[in-house]
């Protein structure tokens, strides 16, 4: 069944994909989804007219499984970009308590707040939502978990900001829409097997005057060793620069021109 107007996203509930995409929900309806790929899938049949997924993560770095998808689905396109801070709280709904939940890379990012708060018993789970739910139910338990979560799950913040880097991860709102204005683009290509390649399609943007901000390459899953090119610059669709890099390239899929969501974005 066909939900309208409707955006899915990697869930659960009170994730932060779940923060992202309320930034951009206007009241219509969202529905979790468990993997990236069903993200994808679900726009894809039109179960959903946009979709909500990472691209990449400033400490992790690119987000492969979204990279892929963009790829293998040609008529997916990306229509905005959020980039949101990842702050990250300790919450439960007791004053005293001696056991930690969460996520292991949030662990991972909260070692210093642990030892410094001498909390050694941790206990790994499948997501930062799913801390705060068992959280919620043992008062002797804490959860390292998003702001939404805590909330959600009516657990008492007890600190914020406890990460200890900096760290941000980078969405994209993806459609079937293509769109072409900008200050933003991206492409993927592929390119023939021979000495220069590479070099030949990276002269097309400098002979253009276009500025890279990203370019990541993933292997083709049907020839090994081979390998497709995700690429982003600043500015919208230029066509001249595409007709040239048709040239050089074997397979070349634009994938849209886009804004970054800030705090005077307002969504046509």
């Amino acid at each position: 069944m066909v939900k309208h107007s409707s955006i899915c996203f990697l869930g659960p509930l009170g994730s932060f994909s779940h923060h992202a995409v309320a930034l951009v929900a206007e009241n219509r309806e969202l529905l979790p989804k468990v993997t990236i790929t069903d993200v994808f899938r679900s726009v894809d049949n039109g179960e959903c007219t946009e979709g909500l997924v990472p691209i990449e993560n400033s400490l992790e770095g690119p987000v492969n499984e979204t990279l892929d998808n963009l790829f293998y689905k040609e008529n997916i396109f990306v229509n905005l970009e959020i980039e949101l801070p990842i702050n990250l709280v300790i919450a439960s709904i007791g004053d005293d308590f001696d056991m930690v939940y969460s996520h292991s890379y949030a662990l991972q990012e909260c070692r210093e707040y642990l030892s410094r708060r001498r909390l050694s018993k941790i206990i790994p789970v499948e997501s930062t939502s799913k801390a705060a739910e068992m959280a919620s139910k043992d008062p002797r338990s804490a959860a390292i978990c998003s702001e939404m979560a805590a909330r959600l799950y009516g657990l008492k913040i007890i600190d914020y900001n406890i990460q200890d880097n900096i760290n941000i991860t980078r969405f994209f709102l993806i459609s079937k829409i293509e769109m072409q204005k900008g200050n933003k683009s991206s492409m993927i290509f592929t390119i023939p097997h021979i000495s220069g390649s590479l070099y030949h399609v990276l002269g097309k943007f400098y002979e253009e005057k276009v500025n890279l901000s990203m370019i990541y390459s993933r292997p083709l899953k049907n020839i090994p060793w081979r390998y497709y090119f995700y690429i982003e610059y600043e500015g919208e669709k230029n066509h001249k620069l595409i007709e040239k890099l048709k040239g050089v390239t074997t397979s070349l899929y634009f994938k849209g021109s886009y804004e970054k969501l800030s705090n005077n974005y307002t969504r046509l």
